[in-house]
């Protein structure tokens, strides 16, 4: 039950109208003139029903406050909820009365009873504050229609003791044309005193805003419950909510779109960075390549011509006409190539056919030999040189010459 801390105010009939009065409580006084009186249809509960109510004792000098009494001139107890428990019957069957024990509510405080019947199964039951404490076997027979319902105390044309007055408050009593599920009831009373899961039922057939506005007898008023400030504050906190999750949802979207934009950004940059690391993987292969070549470059960058006596056979040896001669016939064959571009092939060239002296001859021009030229212009010098060398009086020719 929800704690209720507002400040009850009593409302006098017409002076609460609209939708705030379904939030009122029914207060009586205590005397035998303070009820309700009315004869509603009671066709829909002729096979079943249940009724539903949330009930407050406050006077307690009755042996038997009655809640309701619904009376036919052929059956006076056709219906009767005392708030005791000490009268409670269905088609003027009272088994339930032996579960008095079980209402221990004290008097000032609500608790929830609901009380059904069905014709089918000759069966009622009584339920407090959701649980199922007692169950009675009825007559086979239908509800009485056509009878007079009276809150507050028993039928004035039944009785006028003041032992049946109830002289307390009631709230939310419906009457449904069908047999609440436990589970139904159970949620109702768990729910507390503002609950309304009950009240969207179709077969809730005699309901509580038009017992409300039915015409009252004595001290009979209508009093706040809070339940109309509690449920406009649930519902202002849902609407509230409602817009919350709306606008966070907002929010989130255009979050999600900036994250996608940086994720896009973000794959982006990365390619660009590829192509920065490949670039860069390729100005190092270069840079490499470029080292090497300076650093073969620097090998000639200080050599001369004389530093050729550094080499074999001149260094650390006698300068001999024969060594002078091996060098003079290195001058005559270079004679050959002037006007030609010195290059490595040419150089490899001398090295592997003239590491001797001039009469160093071949027989044929080779393949290997050839291969040695490629890429270099065939001067008619280069082609003398191989005219002079393919036979063996090149020596000859030389000396000679």
């Amino acid at each position: 039950m929800f704690p209720l801390f507002l400040v009850v105010i009593l409302c006098v009939v017409g002076h609460c109208t609209g939708s705030e009065r379904y939030y009122n409580a029914l207060h009586f006084g205590t005397s035998i003139n303070d009820y309700v009186l009315f004869n509603p249809d009671m066709s829909a509960f002729q096979e079943s029903l249940s009724v539903c109510a949330w009930i407050k004792r406050i006077y307690t000098g009755s042996s038997y406050p009655t809640v309701l009494n619904y009376r036919h001139s052929s059956s006076a107890r056709e219906i009767i909820i005392a708030a005791t428990g000490t009268d409670l019957e269905v088609l003027y069957d009272s088994d339930l009365e032996s579960y008095s024990s079980r209402f221990t509510t004290p008097a000032g405080r609500w608790f929830h009873l609901c009380l059904t019947w069905a014709k089918s199964t000759s069966t009622s039951k009584l339920y407090l504050d959701g649980v199922l404490v007692g169950t009675g076997s009825t007559s086979s027979r239908s509800l009485y229609t056509g009878g007079g319902l009276c809150l507050g105390r028993l039928h004035p044309s039944w009785s006028s003791s003041s032992n049946y007055v109830f002289g307390g408050e009631v709230f939310n009593l419906n009457m449904f044309s069908e047999v609440l599920s436990d589970s139904e009831i159970k949620k109702a009373a768990q729910e507390g005193l503002c609950s309304r899961s009950l009240q969207d039922l179709e077969s809730r057939v005699l309901k509580w805003e038009y017992i409300l506005s039915r015409s009252k007898s004595g001290f009979v008023v209508e009093t706040e419950t809070g339940c109309g400030a509690f449920l406009d504050m649930q519902q202002n906190l849902t609407s509230l909510l409602n817009e919350t999750t709306i606008r966070l949802e907002k929010e989130l979207e255009v979050v999600s779109e900036t994250l996608n934009d940086t994720e896009h950004s973000l794959n982006s940059t990365q390619k660009e960075l590829q192509k920065t690391e490949d670039l860069l993987e390729t100005c190092s292969e270069t840079l490499a390549d470029t080292k090497s070549t300076l650093s073969a470059a620097r090998k000639f960058e200080n050599v001369s011509r004389w530093d050729v006596l550094l080499t074999e056979p001149y260094f650390n040896q006698v300068f001999t006409e024969e060594l002078y001669e091996q060098l003079t016939s290195s001058w005559t064959i270079l004679e050959k190539y002037v006007g030609v571009n010195m290059t490595e092939k040419i150089v490899d060239h001398f090295r592997l056919h003239h590491a001797g002296l001039e009469c160093d001859a071949f027989d044929q021009l080779s393949p290997a030999m050839l291969k040695q030229f490629l890429g270099v212009e065939l001067t008619q010098g280069i082609i003398d040189h191989f005219l002079d060398h393919l036979s063996e009086t090149a020596c000859n020719r030389t000396t000679e010459s």
